[in-house]
């Protein structure tokens, strides 16, 4: 034992046996051990030190004579310790100081005795050895002096027995707290016993029961005091008699199971193994028990799980089946033949790679080898079964392997669900992904898909691919004109007609709206193209039925080439898309294959369109005046705001150039939108200069028509401007009166009411009917430059102007012709009765101060 917890144990034993300086005082007068003792012994001290050492080697010269006391020393090494120690404790024992220390030391040597094993019959006969040896050093000493030797020799004996009284009670309590020590150590090692323990004497009364036994049977501690008969606890007629024959026996008796009712927690069951042994001279039984409740539970569940089993896997909503090491069948539920077709017995003869589809059959394989080999420990896959019909069956299966618990052999266990449903639905819904609605045809997604892969044969290859960008013609007309459920109609009819004109290796899709995009792989040439797109322009002007009117659809078709024209799906659409535009601006019913000054202009339009976008903010846009005269009188009465873009007085663009750019991007209605304000003011500036009145035309898009409520618009900038709504004319184009007629009338209503005019711009170079001079509010016409440009040399002009200047007139429309720049135009147009002219002839246009200036003269002059 370590020296500080030896030294604590000393500590804690003298506390216990109250070994304090009082006691100590106590004894050494019950002793009669006085001062002069004391000095009697220190003075022997000194007469005995030469001796001292001799006398420790007799001393344990005797002892070690003693078999029983030889074996406590290892070692002659042992012995020597042992000698210096004892002579050290000799010559404490006669110092005559016997303080703490001196104390402490004495219960140290007995502490450690006891814990040696040295019994105190070897203890007290040391103390006689000592006692001797000291008579004979003092009879040497002292014989002359017999009352000096009693003296002397019984200070030794007093100082001896105090010595051997501290060394005993130490030693004893030592015994007494070791025997307590075990007793705690045994309490607790069966109070901690997993197992319940009861002790019985012979006549079945309870001695004890451990904790575990108490709470197993939910007896409170106060119920054992009395030592109640054990029957009274566990009534157990077959327990009673296996206690009585182990009782007359001695034969151990195991296995007894008690049943318990009334629990707290419902029955219990407790299994008990009886031994018969002895405590003094009485028989008493052991009986060492177990709460089996939950192992015999156990067994009743294992039982029902085993029925469940049994159920779940015959009624089992999924197939589920057993398999040996090979793949065999050797266990199949009914739901599993219900989904390949095939009966238990067909399935019984089968191995899983016979029902497995062919082209799944290879992974499948490699995942059984990996679960058999232990690779991995279960997996999922969805595969393909082959029903008994021979019809793939997917589903998904679910595997993993177990060992039989008796015959260790490996069996594979699958679980597999008909998902042929749900491939169905998939399949379904990756159709509607990836195909219109309405057509059935490849959408976006499917055509990029198709594209890049047409892309990648033709890299391997060395051939074309050829890109179609197909635009129908007009497609709004039919819209507006026959409703949408016949535009559906016709884009059906349409998408049939070019799957039909196409190989079955093409690809055909809706690109949205009336917009077709055909991708042709493995071209060798150019002209291939050139001859689809030809055959897909013949087969789309056939007749056609919609809604009891005969149409001839056409269409606009941009041709791009890989790789010559683009390297992806991107760029090659883009390309095509860009010469569509170019088919559809030369008049439509016609194709273009793409060029590189088609892609330039492209971005050129780009760029166009960034700086237009910012000219509004940085006041680049001026609006010039183009004069109106009546030829009558030679006055300026009418002004058109026309459209410039300078900067720093340098013109940009033409107008001719980036007003079809702003209309195509919808720049043009905030543009309109700043062209209609500036003007409304200006024609309000120069009514309040006092100037002739006049008569302001504006230029109105159709976007503007479109996107805004022009008539709300017009309403709040007559307010705020304070231009006289009867002064403003405001110019619209044929085609808006066809595409929107609806919503054209009524703003072009509202705008009448106003007290606005309302005029046709560029009158018959669209497609509107003279019917539509009657059903909107049209006041007035004016005479495309085209026309008049050939008059009088062109008899069809001169005839187109003259039948307008008269229809006109039969209408009570003002006209206005434009662009007269000779003498011979306006003798002509003034013949045939037309009032108003506008063109160089009179002026080109100009500034609002130069305009102003023009006015305050009040006359132009015609014949320069």
């Amino acid at each position: 034992m370590p020296t500080n917890a030896l030294d604590e144990t000393v500590d804690t034993i003298g506390r216990e046996i109250g070994l304090d300086q009082q006691e100590v005082a106590e004894r050494m007068a019950f002793l009669d051990l006085r001062p002069d003792d004391l000095a009697l012994l220190r003075e022997l001290h000194g007469l005995a030190v030469e001796d001292t050492d001799t006398f420790s080697d007799d001393f344990y010269e005797h002892i070690l004579g003693f078999p029983q006391l030889r074996q406590l020393v290892k070692d002659d090494g042992t012995v020597q310790r042992l000698k210096h120690s004892q002579a050290a404790y000799f010559r404490s024992l006669t110092s005559g100081d016997y303080d703490d220390a001196y104390i402490r030391d004495r219960l140290r040597v007995g502490l450690v005795h006891q814990r040696i094993g040295l019994e105190p019959k070897w203890y007290i006969g040391a103390y006689r050895k000592y006692v001797a040896g000291m008579f004979d050093l003092l009879w040497k000493q002292f014989h002359a002096e017999p009352e000096r030797f009693r003296a002397m020799f019984n200070s030794v004996l007093k100082v001896v027995c105090l010595d051997m009284g501290l060394a005993l009670d130490t030693y004893a309590h030592a015994d007494r707290r070791s025997v307590v020590q075990h007793q705690n150590y045994l309490e607790q090692v069966i109070g901690g016993m997993p197992a319940g323990l009861i002790v019985t004497d012979a006549s079945g009364r309870i001695r004890s029961m451990n904790a575990t036994m108490r709470d197993m049977l939910g007896i409170p501690d106060d119920a054992l005091e009395a030592n109640p008969w054990l029957e009274s606890l566990l009534p157990s007629p077959e327990l009673a008699e296996r206690m009585a024959t182990a009782l007359a026996s001695g034969a151990p008796q195991d296995g007894i199971v008690v049943t318990v009712d009334g629990h707290a927690d419902g029955v219990r069951y407790f299994e008990f193994n009886i031994r018969r042994t002895r405590q003094a001279d009485e028989k008493i039984l052991l009986l060492i028990g177990h709460d089996v409740t939950f192992k015999r539970q156990a067994r009743l569940r294992l039982q029902e799980s085993e029925e469940f089993f049994r159920l779940t896997f015959s009624q089992a909503a999924v197939g589920i089946a057993l398999l040996s090491r090979e793949g065999r069948f050797v266990r199949v539920n009914r739901k599993l033949t219900q989904i390949v077709g095939f009966t238990e017995i067909e399935l019984l003869q089968r191995f899983l790679y016979q029902i497995t589809y062919q082209s799944n059959l290879l992974e499948d394989r490699a995942l059984f080898r990996q679960l058999i080999d232990g690779e991995i420990r279960d997996f999922q896959r969805e595969t393909r079964f082959i029903s008994k019909r021979g019809n793939p069956v997917w589903v998904t299966v679910s595997a993993s392997a177990m060992r039989e618990a008796v015959s260790g052999q490996l069996r594979l266990i699958i679980a597999v669900e008909d998902i042929s449903r749900r491939k169905e639905a998939e399949e379904a819904l990756l159709r509607m992904a990836n195909h219109d609605a309405l057509t059935g045809l490849p959408n976006r997604i499917l055509l990029q898909d198709r594209l890049a892969h047409a892309i990648s044969q033709a890299q391997r290859s060395g051939r074309l691919v050829g890109v179609m960008f197909v635009d129908l013609d007009r497609f709004k007309h039919v819209n507006d004109s026959l409703g949408h459920e016949a535009g559906d109609q016709m884009i059906i009819e349409i998408a049939r007609r070019l799957s039909h004109s196409l190989r079955e290796s093409d690809t055909v899709a809706r690109q949205g709206g009336d917009e077709f995009v055909v991708v042709l792989p493995d071209l060798a040439s150019s002209g291939d193209a050139a001859l689809v797109a030809q055959k897909v322009l013949s087969e789309l002007f056939q007749p056609l039925m919609l809604a009891g009117n005969e149409l001839f659809p056409t269409g606009s078709i941009g041709i791009a080439l890989y790789p010559r024209d683009g390297q992806d799906p991107t760029a090659l659409l883009k390309a095509a898309d860009t010469a569509m535009y170019r088919s559809k601006a030369n008049g439509g019913n016609h194709f273009h294959f793409y060029t590189e000054d088609m892609g330039m202009r492209a971005e050129e339009h780009l760029h166009v369109e960034a700086r237009l976008q910012r000219a509004l903010q940085r006041e680049e846009l001026r609006l010039y005046y183009q004069p109106q005269v009546d030829i009558a009188s030679g006055r300026i009465v009418g002004l058109e705001a026309l459209l410039r873009w300078e900067v720093d007085g340098v013109e940009v663009l033409p107008a001719a150039d980036f007003i079809p750019l702003a209309e195509e991007t919808g720049l043009i209605v905030p543009i309109g939108e700043w062209v209609l304000a500036t003007a409304m003011r200006q024609l309000a500036e120069f009514a309040r200069m006092g100037l002739a009145p006049l008569r302001m035309s504006v230029n109105v898009s159709a976007r503007q028509f479109h996107q805004q409520d022009i008539a709300a618009q017009v309403e709040q900038l007559l307010e705020a401007s304070g231009c006289d709504p009867n002064a403003l004319t405001l110019e619209i184009t044929e085609t808006l009166l066809m595409e929107s007629p609806g919503t054209a009338a009524e703003a072009m209503v509202r705008l009448s009411n106003m007290g606005i005019q309302l005029a046709i711009d560029d009158f018959c170079t669209g497609y509107s009917s003279l019917a539509n001079l009657k059903r909107f509010p049209i006041h007035g016409l004016k005479i495309d430059r085209s026309f008049v440009a050939d008059i009088p040399g062109d008899s069809d002009a001169a005839a187109i102007v003259h039948a307008v200047i008269a229809l006109a007139g039969s209408l009570q429309l003002d006209v206005v012709a434009v662009g007269v720049e000779s003498a011979e135009q306006q003798a002509f147009l003034e013949a045939h009765g037309c009032r108003h002219l506008q063109g160089y002839r009179f002026g080109k246009p100009a500034p609002a101060a130069e305009i102003e200036r023009r006015l305050r003269g009040g006359y132009v002059d015609a014949s320069t």
